[in-house]
C-alpha cells in the first residue's frame, strides 16, 4: 500500500475536535499502520547446496554460492531478490519480506532450477539442494596431455582446442611423440565447472615440447684443400657452404 499525504486540517486553541475530524484522524493513522506493514520487516535464509563431487551416490554437500534467489509473493507485491553470500555468510538472505506466501525460485549455473512454496513467519533457514544438469570439470593441471584427454572423454567432454604455450594448435587425433605426456598447465573452464553431458568443450594449453636437434663436433680442417674439406664434412653429415679462394701471399 503506498503511503499518501492526507487533508490535515488545523485548529484554534480551545476549539473541540469534531466526530468528523476525530475518525479522519483515526483513518490516517490505519492507513499508516497498513503502509509500514506492507513494507515488510519480515526475513527468510535460503540455504543453497549440491552434491560436493561428481560422484552421484555421495550424500556430501556442498554451498552453491553462484546461484539465483528470487521470492515472489503468492499474492499483491513485488518479487524480491536475494542478497547473494558474503563474508562467512554461506546462506542467501530475503529481506522486506510480509507475513504470508511465498514461492521462492533458485537458479544456479549448472544446475536444474527449483521452486519452493513458503509461509512466512518460517522456522529456521529454507534448505533447497540442487540437482546438478551436467558433469564437472575435473582439475586437469599437471596431467598429462593424453591422460587429460582420456579422463574428459571419460566424462563424455569433448576438448575442442589444444595449444602449447607458444599458441601452436596441436593435433588431437595424430599426437606428436613429444606431446602426449606434456603437462597441462591451463585450463577454459576451470575446474569445477558443470557443463551439459555431452555438450560440454574444454579448452586446454599444455607445455611445449622441448626439441633437441642433433648435434655434431666440428673438426678442424686447417691444412686441407676445398675438396678434402668437403669430404670430411659430408662424412659428418654437413654440407659445405658458399667458399672463397684468397691469395694471402698478395696481402
Amino acid at each position: 500500500m503506498p503511503l499518501t499525504t492526507p487533508s490535515l486540517a488545523t485548529v484554534t486553541p480551545g476549539e473541540p475536535v469534531t466526530a468528523q475530524g476525530w475518525n479522519a484522524l483515526v483513518t490516517g493513522l490505519a492507513a499508516l499502520y497498513e503502509a509500514v506493514i506492507a513494507l515488510g520487516g519480515r526475513s527468510l535464509e535460503v540455504a543453497v547446496a549440491a552434491d560436493a563431487d561428481d560422484d552421484p551416490t555421495t550424500t556430501a554437500l556442498r554451498a552453491v554460492t553462484d546461484a539465483q534467489v528470487t521470492a515472489e509473493p503468492l499474492g499483491d507485491g513485488r518479487p524480491v531478490h536475494a542478497v547473494p553470500p558474503f563474508g562467512a555468510r554461506t546462506s542467501y538472505l530475503l529481506v522486506g519480506l510480509t507475513d504470508g506466501d511465498w514461492r521462492v525460485h533458485v537458479e544456479g549455473p549448472g544446475y536444474g532450477a527449483e521452486v519452493r512454496t513458503v509461509t512466512l513467519p518460517h522456522p529456521g533457514p529454507l534448505a533447497v539442494a540442487l540437482t546438478r544438469s551436467g558433469v564437472v570439470v575435473p582439475d586437469l593441471f599437471n596431467v598429462g596431455r593424453q591422460a587429460g584427454l582420456d579422463l574428459l572423454r571419460g566424462k563424455g567432454i569433448d576438448a575442442n582446442l589444444v595449444v602449447d604455450t607458444t599458441g601452436r594448435e596441436i593435433s588431437r587425433s595424430s599426437v606428436p611423440p613429444e606431446s602426449t605426456s606434456a603437462p597441462i598447465l591451463a585450463q577454459l573452464p576451470p575446474a569445477g565447472t558443470v557443463v551439459p553431458t555431452g555438450m560440454g568443450q574444454v579448452r586446454l594449453t599444455v607445455a611445449s615440447a622441448l626439441r633437441r636437434d642433433p648435434v655434431v663436433t666440428m673438426p678442424s680442417l686447417v691444412g686441407l684443400n676445398l675438396a678434402e674439406a668437403a669430404q670430411v664434412l659430408e662424412r659428418l653429415g654437413l654440407q659445405l657452404g658458399t667458399s672463397q679462394i684468397r691469395d694471402i701471399r698478395a696481402e
